[in-house]
């Protein structure tokens, strides 16, 4: 009696592995979609534009290198150029948003939602700066071999 419970426990924690595998170990990340409605704050809604123009960019080139596309190196050099621009653009837009988000003009839903928005580009960015990173920087594993 008491081995047939060890061996159902055994069974149930196998499954439960042989299912969580694909899950965690298998799957590229998600991608992350700008958001649907625009918060109407217009310096907001220009950066969280600019930073989903740069993060589709990055995931494209990221997409097509965990395949195995070799991208050429023109390609790889206007996509250089272009997300040059996108992150300038970024920093052009950023000090009007601190203006626009602290000031007393706009109402509470609109900061609400120019914030909900900002937060989605954040993770946007921060997915761009991990792969360009590994991409051009180099891991750690690399620089010591």
């Amino acid at each position: 009696m008491k081995a047939i419970h060890n061996l159902q426990r055994h069974i149930s924690i196998v499954i439960l592995i042989i299912f969580l595998i694909p899950i965690y170990g298998f799957s590229q990340p998600k991608r992350q979609k700008p958001p649907k409605r625009k918060s109407k704050i217009e310096s907001v809604d220009q950066f969280v534009d600019n930073a989903f123009k740069l993060y589709h960019k990055v995931f494209v080139y990221d997409s097509l290198t965990q395949v195995g596309v070799e991208v050429p190196s023109e390609i790889e050099d206007a996509l250089v150029e272009r997300a040059e621009q996108d992150i300038d653009s970024l920093w052009q837009v950023l000090p009007t948003i601190l203006d626009d988000m602290s000031s007393g003009k706009g109402s509470i839903m609109k900061k609400a939602k120019a914030t909900i928005n900002l937060n989605k580009s954040k993770k946007a960015l921060k997915y761009c700066m991990k792969t360009m990173k590994a991409y051009f920087v180099g891991s750690e594993e690399e620089d010591e071999n």
